[in-house]
């Protein structure tokens, strides 16, 4: 079954339902899975279309938020042809993210690509581990995206992902060329941001402790880094890629926020990033979510 033909049904169900109905029978009647049930509501109310859980008793689709019969050749409001379009295309690039957390990686690389997004901002706490969040990122954390079908969570795999998806953004190396491109991608994502972390909590592992994390000692890693970076304008080759958008905001941060010591080639690298056009969009749109 498509998720077209899914959207419609469960509309219908919840049109002609006299109140509200619970998560398990929903899925039941509509033969679906809870956790694409919960996907499919998160599908709705992002296009607008409010599926209100009521606690304790289930889900109900207010009278105001009508669509027309199947049979109806053409939408009767503004607001049904959103519906009925979104209906018919429900394939769109959807962001979930807080301003304040790893989801500016994402942001930024979203924008870079160029690509028509639907950002959703969450909120810590209760938004983040509601069931339909749930069934998108069990963790209940942000970032994560929806492309069409397809939901990719965690920072790292996101930027790949999206590279991938979108090549004529150019934010990928050819395939024969990636080596530089994966390893600081992914070291980034695990050894380094791992051992920051164990640092800025004042925890000193042994050597034998380095060992058995797998991210080894701190400064090696930013010896490591610093020297990868030494002359360079980009980590991985001679243009602009996701790797850059990653560890990019790994330096940008850990030297805002004193994680990372302000080593001349993080500045240097960080300084011909900072001011990317993209980036600058992303940094404008946190100062707006601060002083609302």
């Amino acid at each position: 079954m498509s998720r077209t033909t899914r959207l419609q049904d469960l509309i219908r169900v919840l049109r002609h339902h006299q109140g509200p109905i619970g998560g398990p029978d929903l899925a039941a009647s509509l033969g679906v899975t809870l956790r694409s049930l919960y996907q499919d509501i998160a599908v709705l109310r992002v296009v607008g279309v409010e599926v209100i859980n009521e606690p304790g008793q289930g889900y109900v689709l207010p009278p105001e938020v009508r669509l027309p019969p199947a049979a109806l050749a053409e939408p009767a409001s503004a607001e049904e042809a959103r519906a009925e379009a979104t209906l018919k295309d429900p394939v769109g690039l959807v962001f979930y993210t807080h301003p304040l957390s790893r989801g500016g990686i994402v942001h930024w690389m979203l924008e870079e690509l160029g690509a028509s997004y639907h950002m959703v901002p969450m909120e810590f706490g209760e938004t983040m581990k509601a069931p339909d969040y749930l069934a998108i990122n069990p963790l209940g954390k942000v970032p994560a995206i929806r492309h069409g079908d397809t939901v990719v969570t965690e920072a790292a795999a996101i930027c790949a992902y999206l590279a991938d998806a979108f090549p004529e953004a150019g934010l990928a190396p050819p395939p024969a060329a990636r080596g530089d491109y994966y390893r600081w991608l992914f070291l980034a994502a695990g050894p380094l941001e791992s051992a920051i972390a164990l640092n800025d909590l004042g925890v000193q592992p042994t050597p034998e402790q380095q060992m058995r994390l797998g991210c080894g000692d701190y400064w090696a890693l930013v010896d490591t880094l610093a020297g990868a970076l030494a002359g360079r304008r980009y980590i991985a080759g001679d243009t602009f890629s996701a790797a850059d958008v990653y560890v990019g905001s790994h330096i940008g941060w850990g030297m805002q926020f004193g994680t990372l010591p302000r080593r001349p080639e993080f500045e240097a690298y960080w300084a011909g990033l900072c001011e990317r056009p993209a980036h600058q969009r992303c940094q404008a749109f946190v100062q707006q979510a601060l002083v609302r």
